[in-house]
């Protein structure tokens, strides 16, 4: 059985994998923004100390969501290779990339044989993810700023 919507499936994953790369990137300068913000701020030491602990969690957060993002996005970008694709079954390539992944401790077991549609809402999930930190961060650093000299 061929996979017709596969092509377009995994399309679809990497242009959510190719947002994540710039969420990550904006949720990492609004870290930068906020240590900025505290370091040169005249808020009270409470505020400049909550602003310093936002960033940095945000900033951990946002690399690590940027790592699995760039992950992904190879993973991906094998399975979208057009030789790949041309008379191999998806369900093919996913299994020797779930084989891969168990090899190098990254996936659990139980994860083996998922469908290509529940992989792609997994990248839609990191998408997800990393704009939530960065709207935090931008939202921490946008109120650090409004009660700048507060």
């Amino acid at each position: 059985m061929r996979d017709g919507p596969a092509p377009f499936q995994i399309a679809a994953a990497r242009g959510v994998l190719d947002a994540g790369c710039w969420v990550s990137a904006v949720a990492l300068c609004a870290a930068a923004a906020g240590y900025w913000t505290a370091a040169s701020g005249e808020q009270v030491l409470l505020v400049r100390a909550l602003l310093v602990s936002v960033s940095t969690v945000s900033g951990v957060a946002a690399l690590w969501y940027a790592v699995r993002i760039a992950i992904d996005r190879r993973l991906f970008a094998v399975l979208a290779d057009p030789a790949r694709l041309q008379g191999v079954v998806v369900d093919e390539s996913l299994a020797g990339l779930d084989e891969a992944l168990i090899a190098l401790g990254w996936m659990n077991a139980a994860k083996v044989g998922r469908p290509l549609d529940m992989r792609v809402q997994g990248a839609v999930r990191l998408l997800r993810g990393s704009v939530v930190i960065a709207v935090v961060q931008w939202l921490v650093v946008g109120g650090a700023i409004a009660t700048r000299g507060l």
